[in-house]
């Protein structure tokens, strides 16, 4: 074998890889370990409106104490996850020093009625907000059909300078809306786009004169629809249909 020039010079190209991969492991090992290259900078990127720049910085810290090469890009990204207002979270590291993070706050839509607020994907996260936002009142799990609701009921009633306080989705699959105004539509649990776009129609040469006095105005009828007076004795509620 030692006289096979050929299979000497396979031995000692195996040979030279095999210590070249050792180096480079080597140097890999202590790179990761070394306590040069440490995390100098957290860049928190994003448009922010709503979270706690502390709360971030914080939940950052936590887990870049190491070098560059052991910080813990996976940890980062769970616990920027975990914040109410982070919809999403992409970590990266930027070498010699930098540890990248950008964000995608989530967008408020409503407040939920028993606590919270819901974002703009019908997501029901525990946060708190002053600004004036619709009320969403509904079952767990509706967040999203809501949004969608609240979006194209809002474009039926914008067209008359009206506005939605609350939207209620009733365990019973029935559509409510409180308006700006204080009126209530009921809308039932069918044709509920239809039902309003009649409303929005009938609404200043039938029933804007007469808003002041009006409790609710009832469109789960086929042929028509139902109004109620402030003024008037209560009658028996409607069944949802």
């Amino acid at each position: 074998m030692w006289d096979d020039a050929s299979a000497l010079g396979r031995l000692t190209r195996w040979l030279l890889l095999l210590m070249a991969l050792l180096l480079i492991g080597t140097c890999i090992a202590w790179l990761y370990n070394s306590n040069h290259f440490p995390v100098k900078q957290v860049s928190i990127q994003g448009k922010l409106t709503y979270s706690d720049g502390k709360a971030l910085q914080r939940a950052a810290q936590q887990h870049t104490h190491s070098n560059i090469f052991r910080a813990d890009l996976d940890g980062i990204q769970a616990a920027f996850q975990k914040l109410p207002w982070v919809d999403s979270a992409m970590v990266r590291r930027r070498f010699p020093d930098t540890v990248e993070i950008h964000l995608t706050e989530r967008v408020p839509v409503a407040h939920w009625r028993s606590g919270g607020l819901v974002d703009s994907k019908g997501n029901v996260f525990d946060a708190q907000l002053k600004a004036k936002l619709p009320i969403f009142e509904g079952q767990p799990g509706t967040g999203k059909d809501m949004v969608k609701h609240y979006e194209e009921f809002s474009g039926i009633l914008r067209r008359q300078n009206l506005a939605i306080k609350e939207l209620i989705y009733t365990p019973r699959s029935a559509w409510l809306v409180v308006l700006d105004n204080g009126i209530t539509v009921r809308l039932g649990r069918e044709n509920e786009i239809k039902r309003l776009q009649l409303f929005a129609e009938i609404w200043p040469t039938l029933l804007r004169k007469n808003q002041n006095r009006l409790s609710y105005v009832d469109m789960r009828y086929k042929d028509g629809f139902s109004v109620r007076y402030t003024s008037e004795t209560p009658s028996e509620n409607v069944s949802d249909d």
